[in-house]
C-alpha cells in the first residue's frame, strides 16, 4: 500500500504538470525560480489569471484595484508567487496569497476573496494606512512595491551571511528603471549629467491653453509676464506656475467684444478639454442645482398656501471672547497674523479665513492648547467686533495697524463659514505699498531672467541650441490630449528658478564663492539600457490650488501600444552633448546607454515599445472622495487580449472600447514580448516539470520490480 501510495502521487505531480503546460498558451509566466512555486501551481487550472474580485473593507476600493493590476503584472506577480521569502507573516507571502485568492488557485469558489490579511499587514507597518478614510492608490503602490523589495533585500543580506543563493528582488527586477537629467549652466553652458532610478513615472499633465515651452524652458507665463489661469479655467491643466500665482491678469483697455456673436460660437472658441469626467462633474453640478431650485420653489409654493409655516429662525447668543496680543515694534511683527476675509471686508466686517504660520496669534494659539484653554484660540470664521473699545471698522482696522498692544473681542463663528469668503487680505501697515513693490521687483525680476535666457540661447554651441530650444507647436485633439504629450513635458525643458531667481549651485560657478546661484535648464530623457520590463506612470490629476486640492478633468488618450524612442537617450544625442560635459559622462556611458541591437530586428523594434495591460482608475471629483476600479488585460498581449473591468468584488469582461474610455490615475504598460517570452519560459518549466514526473514514476516502478523480484 505504502508503494501504491507513492505511485499515485507521482502521477497527480505528472497530471499537474501537465495542466501547467496546456495553459502555457494563455498565462504567461516568468522564469521559474530555484525556490519552486509557493503551494504548487501559480494559475489557474484553466489558465486564468482574472477569477475573482477583492470583498472591500471600508473605503479599501485603492488597495483592492492596486493590487488587481499587480496580480496580471508578470514576470512580477509570478516570480513573487514562486520566490517569495519564506516568512509567512511577511508582506511577501500575505500579497502572494492574495494574488492566489484572485486566481482562484486554491479554492475557486465564492465570486470574492477577502484581503483582510493584507490590510492588516499594510496597516501595521504604514500607520497612516489605518482607519476607512479614502486613501491615495498611487502612494499605496509605491509603499507596497517598497515593502516587497525590502524583504527580498533583507533576505538577500542574510543568504550572503549564510552562504546560500537569494532569490532576485522582483520589484527591482521588472519594474526599476533609470532615466538621465541633463543640467545646463546659464553662467559657465556646462552640463552635469546625472542618473537616478525609478520604479514609476509621474507625469504632471501639461498645460491645455496651447501655451508652448520657450527655449531654455521659459514657461508662457514668464515670457509674457501674465500668471497661469486657474485650474477651473478652460486651460485645466497641471502645469507648473511661475509667476506664483493662481489668477488670471485681468486685461485693460483694447476694444470691446462684438455683441453680435452668437453665445454658440463664443463657447465653441475656448472648448474645454474635460472627458468623461468633466461631463460627469457637469451633470451632477446642474442636477444639484435644478434640486436646490425646485425644493426652494416648492416650499415657497407651500407656505404661500398655508401647508407650512414659514420658518422662524430662533435667535441664538453670540458667543463672545477676548484675546490680548503685544508686539514690540511694527518692524519686528508687521503683522498680527490675522487673513481676514477680502470679501467681507468690502463690506466693512472682519472675518478670519487664515492664520499665518509662525505669527503673534499662532503663538497665541498654541499657548492656549498647550494651557487646555480652546474657547480662548482664534478660529477660522470667527468675527471681529472690538480693538480696543473701538467698533467703528475703519478705526478698528487703524488700531490694527498702528497699536503694540490690542485687546480685541470677537465673536465666535464656523470653520465652514470661512471656507466661503475667497481671497484674504491681512491688517499690516503699509500693505498695499509692500504689495506693489514686491510686484515691481518681480516684475524686475522676471525681465532678467528672460534677458538672460535670450543671452544666453544665442551663444549656445548649436548642438545645445537643439537639445534646449523652444517646444514644437502641438496638434493635439480638441477632446484629449494623447499620453505621448504628457511624455513630451517629461522628457522637454525645464528652467530651473524661484520666483524668478537664480537657484542651481554649479559646481564650476561656486567653486569661489560656495553661496553663488545661477540659473539654469534641465533635459530628462529615459536610458535605453535602464528601461523596465513594467512601465508604470502616474498621471498627476491632483494639485494644490489656493488652499485646497484641485483635481484636473482634463481628458488623457491613453495608446494601447506606447513607443517611446522620442523619450530615451540615444546615443548619437549623448555625442553630441560631450564637448560640453563637465561632470557625470562616465556613469552614464557604462550605465544608461545599451548597446543598439542589429538593425531591422525585432529586438530594435521591442526594446522601445511597450502595450498597456492595466489601469487604476479614479472616479469622482475629489481627491478625498470617490471610487477606484481597474481594468486588467489578463492574455499575455494584445493579440490575446482578454480585458476585464473590476470594482472591488464585481468583475466583468469587457471589451478594448470600453477600458481606453476610461480615464486612467496609475496606468501600467509592459514591454511588447515579455509576455510572449514568459509563456515560453513557463513551456519549458512546465515540461521539464512533467519529465521530472516520468523519472520519477520510472524510478519507482523500477524500484517496485528489483523488490519482487
Amino acid at each position: 500500500s505504502q508503494e501504491m501510495g507513492k505511485k499515485k502521487g507521482a502521477v497527480a505531480a505528472k497530471a499537474r504538470a501537465k495542466r501547467e503546460a496546456k495553459t502555457v498558451e494563455d498565462t504567461p509566466c516568468g522564469p521559474a525560480g530555484a525556490g519552486g512555486a509557493v503551494g504548487g501551481a501559480i494559475v489557474h487550472e484553466d489558465g486564468s489569471r482574472v477569477h475573482r474580485g477583492l470583498q472591500n473593507l471600508g473605503n479599501t476600493c485603492y488597495m483592492n484595484s492596486i493590487v488587481q493590476c499587480l496580480n496580471v503584472s508578470y514576470p512580477f506577480s509570478d516570480d513573487l508567487l514562486r520566490n517569495a521569502p519564506p516568512v509567512s507573516a511577511g508582506m511577501c507571502a500575505t500579497l502572494s496569497s492574495v494574488f492566489r485568492g484572485i486566481r482562484g488557485i486554491d479554492d475557486s469558489q465564492g465570486t470574492s476573496f477577502n484581503p483582510k490579511p493584507l490590510q492588516q499587514q499594510v496597516v501595521s507597518r504604514f500607520p497612516w494606512f489605518k482607519g476607512k478614510e479614502q486613501q491615495d492608490a498611487h502612494e499605496f503602490l509605491r509603499t507596497l512595491l517598497g515593502s516587497v523589495s525590502d524583504e527580498f533585500e533583507a533576505q538577500a543580506k542574510s543568504s550572503s551571511s549564510t552562504g546560500s543563493p537569494a532569490e532576485k528582488d522582483p520589484v527591482n527586477c521588472n519594474f526599476g528603471g533609470r532615466y538621465c537629467a541633463a543640467t545646463l549652466c546659464w553662467g559657465c553652458q556646462r552640463l552635469s549629467l546625472r542618473l537616478d532610478p525609478f520604479f514609476d513615472l509621474q507625469l504632471h499633465l501639461p498645460s491645455l491653453a496651447g501655451q508652448q515651452v520657450g527655449a531654455m524652458g521659459l514657461s508662457a507665463a514668464a515670457l509674457s509676464g501674465d500668471p497661469d489661469p486657474p485650474p477651473d479655467e478652460h486651460a485645466d491643466g497641471e502645469g507648473s506656475d511661475s509667476s506664483g500665482t493662481g489668477r488670471r491678469k485681468k486685461k485693460k483697455g483694447g476694444k470691446k467684444k462684438d455683441a453680435t456673436v452668437p453665445v454658440a460660437a463664443k463657447v465653441a472658441a475656448k472648448p474645454k478639454l474635460g472627458g468623461v469626467w468633466g461631463a460627469a462633474r457637469d451633470r451632477e453640478e446642474t442636477l444639484q442645482s435644478a434640486k436646490l431650485y425646485v425644493l426652494a420653489l416648492l416650499v415657497k409654493v407651500l407656505q404661500k398656501t398655508g401647508d407650512i409655516e414659514p420658518e422662524v429662525e430662533e435667535a441664538q447668543q453670540e458667543v463672545t471672547f477676548e484675546i490680548e496680543l503685544t508686539r514690540q515694534n511694527k518692524t519686528s511683527h508687521p503683522s498680527w497674523g490675522f487673513r481676514w476675509s477680502d470679501t467681507k471686508c468690502e463690506d466693512e466686517v472682519f472675518v478670519l479665513v487664515s492664520i499665518v504660520e509662525d505669527s503673534l496669534l499662532e503663538k497665541w494659539n498654541l499657548k492656549r492648547r498647550a494651557m487646555e484653554e480652546m474657547e480662548q484660540a482664534v478660529c477660522v470664521g470667527d468675527r471681529l467686533i472690538e480693538v480696543n473699545g473701538e467698533t467703528d471698522y475703519k478705526e478698528m482696522s487703524k488700531m490694527l495697524r498702528t497699536a503694540d498692544k490690542v485687546t480685541l473681542q470677537l465673536a465666535r463663528g464656523s470653520a465652514a463659514a470661512g471656507a466661503d469668503f475667497g481671497p484674504s487680505r491681512d491688517e499690516s501697515d503699509g500693505e498695499t505699498e509692500r504689495k506693489a513693490q514686491a510686484v515691481a521687483a518681480k516684475e524686475q525680476r522676471r525681465k532678467t531672467y528672460c534677458s538672460s535666457a535670450d543671452q544666453v540661447y544665442e551663444t549656445l554651441a548649436p548642438e545645445l541650441r537643439q537639445l534646449f530650444g523652444p517646444e514644437g507647436a502641438h496638434k493635439d485633439s480638441i477632446e484629449r490630449l494623447p499620453l505621448e504629450r504628457c511624455l513630451q513635458h517629461f522628457s522637454g525643458v525645464e528652467a530651473l528658478e524661484d520666483e524668478y531667481k537664480p537657484v542651481y549651485n554649479c559646481t564650476k560657478c561656486s567653486k569661489d564663492d560656495k553661496t553663488r546661484r545661477t540659473y539654469a535648464s534641465r533635459r530628462m530623457w529615459l536610458c535605453s539600457g535602464g528601461l523596465p520590463a513594467l512601465l508604470t506612470m502616474q498621471l498627476k490629476r491632483f494639485r494644490r490650488y489656493r488652499d485646497k486640492f484641485e483635481k484636473s478633468v482634463a481628458s488623457i488618450a491613453l495608446p494601447l501600444s506606447l513607443d517611446l524612442t522620442d523619450y530615451v537617450l540615444e546615443e548619437e544625442q549623448l555625442k553630441r552633448m560631450k564637448p560640453h560635459i563637465e561632470k557625470g559622462l562616465e556613469d552614464v556611458e557604462a550605465r544608461c546607454c545599451a548597446p543598439p541591437p542589429p538593425e531591422n530586428s525585432d529586438a530594435a523594434a521591442s526594446s522601445v515599445r511597450y502595450e498597456l495591460y492595466g489601469l487604476c482608475v479614479h472616479q469622482g471629483s475629489s481627491m478625498k472622495a470617490g471610487h477606484y476600479v481597474a481594468f486588467v488585460n489578463g492574455g499575455p498581449s494584445l493579440e490575446k487580449e482578454r480585458w476585464y473591468g473590476i470594482s472591488d468584488a464585481r468583475t466583468w469582461k469587457c471589451n478594448r472600447e470600453e477600458v481606453l474610455k476610461a480615464e486612467g490615475y496609475v496606468v501600467f504598460y509592459r514591454r511588447q514580448g515579455t509576455g510572449v517570452a514568459a509563456d515560453a519560459a513557463l513551456a519549458a518549466a512546465a515540461v521539464a516539470s512533467a519529465e521530472a514526473g516520468e523519472a520519477v514514476e520510472g524510478d519507482e516502478d523500477g524500484a517496485s520490480d528489483g523488490e519482487a523480484e
